[in-house]
């Protein structure tokens, strides 16, 4: 937070990222990782680190996410470009991974003070307040808001997404991190919101907070996200009803 809107120009790097020509890293993501490391060293035994920062300069890291160990998840700060804008809307992002399986996860939302903690089996808590969402009752809203997140899909997916959605929710406007765009959802500000690309560090903490609190994170086929799951149009939402509707509309 020391370098929340006192950056300079020095401390902003591009960085290589396909399909995100526009990346970029700070020097806050980078001492953040490396706080959060330090920190988490021995509190799980024999845990490794799966950082956004790290798996950059060594992409094979990822793969510890499959293995039986637990692992560290880490996005030291979701949002970067609006930190480095000077926008609130970013956070940390930490989730143990182990065998593919989120087990628990943790989102800081630095600028507002606000945390989420999700754990498997035992539900999400906002500011220390169980969170059941509206919408768990299974009933529809009588007409859905969210954001579809279409910028990595290909121009023939973007559209044909586009189409289906057309004229059937309110939409919207992104807030430009996965943490805020989570958070919001769990508030019942958002009903959904559609991504593709699914870097874990990104998703496997929100999507735990979700389907914790009663929601879902639903993939195009049928099947469940997690955080092995290859990028696809994915739906995460306050309630599975409202995931299986959204996602016939687009079939």
């Amino acid at each position: 937070m020391p370098s929340f809107r006192t950056l300079r120009p020095e401390d902003i790097t591009a960085k290589d990222t396909p399909g995100d020509p526009d990346d970029i890293v700070t020097i806050a993501d980078k001492a953040a990782e490396r706080h959060l490391m330090s920190e988490l060293r021995g509190v799980v035994p024999d845990a490794v680190f799966v950082g956004e920062e790290a798996v950059c300069e060594n992409p094979a890291l990822v793969g510890a996410l499959a293995q039986s160990a637990p692992a560290w998840l880490i996005d030291p700060i979701d949002g970067t470009k609006n930190f480095a804008k000077g926008n609130p809307n970013f956070g940390i992002m930490l989730a143990l991974v182990e065998g593919g399986v989120t087990r628990a996860s943790w989102m800081a939302l630095a600028a507002t003070g606000d945390m989420i903690v999700a754990e498997l089996g035992q539900g999400t808590r906002l500011n220390d307040a169980l969170v059941a969402m509206v919408v768990m009752t299974g009933q529809m809203p009588a007409r859905l808001r969210g954001t579809v997140h279409d910028r990595m899909m290909t121009p023939e997916m973007a559209g044909h997404v586009r189409s289906r959605l057309r004229d059937r929710f309110e939409p919207r406007a992104s807030t430009g991190a996965a943490a805020t765009e989570y958070t919001a959802i769990l508030r019942g500000e958002k009903d959904f919101v559609i991504y593709h690309r699914l870097l874990p560090w990104d998703h496997a903490p929100g999507a735990l907070a979700i389907t914790e609190a009663g929601g879902s994170a639903l993939h195009l086929d049928g099947s469940l996200y997690t955080p092995l799951s290859a990028d696809q149009p994915t739906i995460f939402a306050a309630s599975p009803a409202i995931a299986t509707t959204i996602r016939h509309w687009l079939l």
